[in-house]
């Protein structure tokens, strides 16, 4: 049995064989060809972006789902991952006004005591003030 060859003329005027191009293609007839194009992700119902360092390294860390049991499980599994955030400075104790607290003139009064009993007050613009 022979072969057919056809023969063309390709645009550079060189014969081309159909033969050879029916041996290539069965030469990779078991390559399984393009894998189909993933389907577009739909927009997420559950969203959330977190702002820190990874590794010391600023990031954004978006944590999605489209349910909230779906977004729950996502956020459980990248729960730890950025860095704990740093301490504030810690400045000097301010304590909250309370006994003896003068509110006019926001100072801390001095406590006073005498036979009639004890009481607060502060020296303000040549008197005394108790607060009031």
């Amino acid at each position: 049995m022979m072969n057919a060859t056809f023969a063309t003329n390709g645009s550079n005027g060189q014969a081309h064989a159909h033969e050879a191009d029916e041996a290539i293609d069965s030469l990779y007839s078991w390559w399984p060809g393009m894998p189909p194009a993933p389907a577009p992700l739909p927009e997420a119902a559950l969203s959330l972006t977190l702002k820190g360092t990874l590794g010391g390294i600023e990031a954004m860390l978006t944590i999605r789902g489209q349910s909230a049991a779906e977004f729950q499980t996502n956020l459980a599994a990248v729960r730890g991952l950025l860095d704990p955030p740093a301490q504030a400075p810690q400045g000097p104790a301010v304590q909250a006004p309370g006994a003896g607290w003068c509110a006019v003139h926001q100072v801390q009064m001095q406590q006073h005591t005498n036979a009639k009993g004890s009481w607060f007050s502060h020296f303000v613009d040549g008197r005394h003030c108790k607060g009031r």
